[in-house]
């Protein structure tokens, strides 16, 4: 089960939570919630799962700005580790994917 959360950057209130999957049909009804929960065009930002994108696109059309950004971690090569760790290691590098308007 994962935490899904959409925050308010400016005034951390959280329009819109869900306690489910991470799956795809978990991604379309969870967009579809905070968008029917906004009144105006926002900014969202989201890890690089790719489920996002279809859900965002199909809940919001083109009327967000979007983007993905994607942390690589030290000695991150990319497979699934094992979860001996607490935390993740530093972040070494950040990539940001623009994907609808202007993030």
């Amino acid at each position: 089960m994962w935490t899904w959360v959409a925050i308010d950057a400016d005034t951390k209130l959280v329009p819109s939570w869900a306690v489910r999957r991470r799956d795809g049909f978990t991604a379309h009804a969870f967009m579809r919630d905070l968008a029917d929960r906004l009144t105006s065009r926002v900014q969202l930002t989201t890890d690089g799962h790719k489920v996002y994108l279809e859900a965002i696109e199909g809940a919001f059309g083109s009327a967000i700005d979007y983007a993905m950004l994607i942390k690589m971690y030290e000695g991150d090569s990319g497979k699934s580790a094992s979860r001996t760790a607490l935390r993740p290691g530093r972040v070494h590098r950040e990539a940001e994917a623009a994907n609808h308007g202007q993030p």
